[in-house]
């Protein structure tokens, strides 16, 4: 986005800066102001905004509130902006329990593997899984994973939690790696637990 900015700065420098210069001939009575040029208009501001990349690995990391930005009813256009399909039977701006599927139509990575879509869903815990191209050995080394402990082994085998659990919170947040549905994919991805 600083990039963007500064583009966008650097232009609006030069339009100011070509509007100072005068005509040529010093005896011109009226110089003839140009249209200053349109720029592009490929992606809506808001969308350029939005980085969906960076939001799918803050929730992938457990670092995210996409629970809170799904039940956002604008949401599904800033989305939609940023090239993003939404299956349509996703919830997406529904407030209350969630579940969905967001599919890039632009090249994203996760960990440098190309995701193939978002499935998430929310209720009494949560998932936040990134299908991503992506040998199991791979996804493991990516995050780091291990065998999990007890408490997760009936939903999860392998991976990381976010905190050392508590007599407060039994199952802190989960960063874990499972095989995908389909041969050679992997869901890289947040679970959270109430407790």
């Amino acid at each position: 986005m600083e990039g963007k900015i500064l583009s966008k700065g650097a232009w609006l420098l030069a339009l100011a800066l070509s509007a100072c210069v005068g005509p040529d001939d010093e005896n011109a009575k009226s110089p003839v102001a140009a249209a200053p040029p349109s720029p592009p208009a490929t992606v809506p501001a808001a969308a350029a905004a939005f980085d969906f990349a960076a939001w799918v690995a803050a929730n992938a990391a457990c670092q995210g509130e996409y629970f809170a930005d799904v039940q956002d009813a604008a949401f599904a256009q800033t989305l939609r902006q940023a090239g993003v399909a939404i299956d349509p039977d996703s919830n997406l701006g529904d407030v209350g329990p969630g579940w969905g599927t967001l599919t890039p139509s632009r090249p994203t990575r996760l960990h440098g593997f190309p995701v193939r879509r978002v499935d998430y869903d929310f209720g009494s815990g949560s998932t936040f899984a990134v299908v991503v191209e992506a040998s199991a050995e791979q996804a493991r080394a990516a995050i780091g994973a291990q065998p999990v402990p007890e408490a997760y082994r009936e939903y999860f085998k392998l991976g990381v939690p976010t905190a050392k659990p508590s007599e407060d919170v039994p199952m802190p947040d989960l960063r874990f790696v499972r095989a995908g549905e389909q041969a050679g994919t992997q869901e890289i991805g947040c679970a959270a637990f109430d407790g």
